[in-house]
């Protein structure tokens, strides 16, 4: 049968042995138009992206001058100890609109729309590269809710992991021998099927006209991508997993609270699950768990129970210059450093082979949003910790001018992916790496 004559039903399947997998709109179509810790021999390099929803107050985030010699922000106080263990970015972002639309461009430098594709965020594009030597190819995790910043290479929005009990249980509960009978022969059922179809499949490319076959071919590469993940699922799930530290594992287990106010948040739910959920993920950084992880600083207009804050976030970030908001505002971005701080503290005082964890992890931190006052995705917050970089400096970049894809691209370079584009990028990020 030629190419060109070939005509395949909207109803065909992939078959195999008892199962039937429906094919993805083709041409062809009767009605359609012509992959550790261990044996590890260097240490590995890790990446963690955390955002906020409504960004930084630019006034109070960025120094007022370039160089090492930068008086440090108000904003910024809390990271004075790892001064030379930072970078802070001024001038960079997207070159996207939209305002609250236009945050979801985080990680994927592409502004959301329902009319387009394009949303591959930084931290996917690495686990599809490195993030298969470990346990978890990555973390994407929600302070609360199930929101992330994460978004697969097929344009769909992961899930994050909100709740810190399933994030412990997901890292640390060991499975019973029942359990874990019963997940093998769920992964043996999964891999049947799929090696059932592969067969017709590839049956099926062989008679495709050339934009047919690139499009099934896309399909194929999703249900091979499957099977590895099925692989790699099989072969964890016989693997012990690691042992918490007792203080943060009886924390999380049991909902105990530490006593005193190390993390500044005076008992907020939200600032408290924080600094759970950046206590945990060191420890999946530590366990060699996962190398990539991204943590989702969600908004809303919930009011902190922080002493001299008495208006709900959104409004605080939309304070039109008032300057009492913008006060409460900062309270409130102040503990965002603090958490970051003691997220910096912890990575800084374990050791992770030849170097501590943070010199093996870029701890991206920034946001969508350069001013919720004016809805305004310009001039982004980025700050860049550890990761083996040469920091201790404040750099400013014209506005406008650069875009923050190639900081993307910098710090994909690190984690030793061959790239030279991500996004918009148009290289790397001059004078930085």
């Amino acid at each position: 049968m030629s190419l060109r004559s070939l005509r395949l039903n909207r109803r065909t399947f992939l078959r195999g042995t008892g199962v039937t997998i429906g094919l993805p709109l083709l041409e062809a179509m009767s009605f359609a138009a012509p992959a550790s810790q261990r044996n590890r021999t260097s240490d590995p390099k890790r990446l963690v992206c955390v955002g906020t929803e409504y960004g930084m107050h630019a006034p109070a985030f960025f120094p007022q001058s370039a160089g090492r010699d930068f008086e440090m922000p108000e904003l910024l106080g809390p990271l004075e100890k790892h001064r030379q263990r930072w970078t802070i970015i001024e001038g960079l972002d997207h070159r996207v609109g939209g305002g609250h639309k236009g945050v979801q461009a985080f990680l994927t430098g592409v502004r959301f729309s329902f009319n387009r594709g394009g949303m591959y965020s930084l931290d996917q594009y690495a686990a599809d590269r490195i993030g298969s030597e470990t346990r978890f190819a990555s973390l994407p995790l929600d302070i609360g809710g199930g929101n992330s910043w994460s978004w697969n290479r097929y344009g769909v929005k992961l899930q994050g992991i909100g709740n810190p009990q399933l994030l412990f249980d997901r890292l640390f509960r060991q499975t019973s021998a029942a359990e874990q009978k019963q997940r093998r022969r769920e992964l043996d059922t999964r891999n049947s099927i799929l090696d059932a179809v592969l067969a017709s499949a590839r049956r099926i490319d062989r008679e495709l006209g050339s934009a047919d076959r690139h499009r099934f071919r896309e399909y194929l590469n999703a249900i091979d991508e499957t099977e590895q993940r099925l692989k790699r699922a099989g072969h964890w799930l016989t693997q012990p997993k690691p042992s918490p530290s007792k203080d943060v594992g009886a924390g999380t287990r049991k909902g105990k609270k530490k006593k005193g106010n190390d993390n500044g948040g005076g008992g907020d739910k939200r600032l408290d699950g924080m600094r759970i959920t950046f206590d945990l993920l060191a420890l999946a950084l530590q366990t060699d768990s996962t190398r990539i992880a991204t943590v989702h600083i969600p908004g809303g207009n919930g009011r902190f129970q922080i002493d001299g804050v008495n208006d709900g976030y959104h409004s605080l970030s939309h304070h039109g210059q008032d300057p009492e908001k913008i006060s409460q505002l900062k309270l409130i971005e102040i503990e965002y450093s603090r958490a970051l701080a003691r997220f910096l503290d912890r990575l800084a005082a374990t050791n992770d082979g030849q170097a501590t964890l943070l010199d093996n992890t870029t701890v991206f931190f920034g946001s969508g949003m350069g001013n919720a006052s004016s809805h305004s995705n310009r001039n982004l917050p980025v700050l860049v910790a550890g990761g083996g970089f040469q920091h201790g400096r404040s750099l400013k970049f014209e506005p406008g001018k650069t875009p923050l894809c190639n900081l993307y691209v910098t710090m994909l370079q690190k984690l030793g992916i061959e790239t030279d584009s991500f996004g918009n990028a148009t290289g790397t990020l001059n004078d930085f790496a």
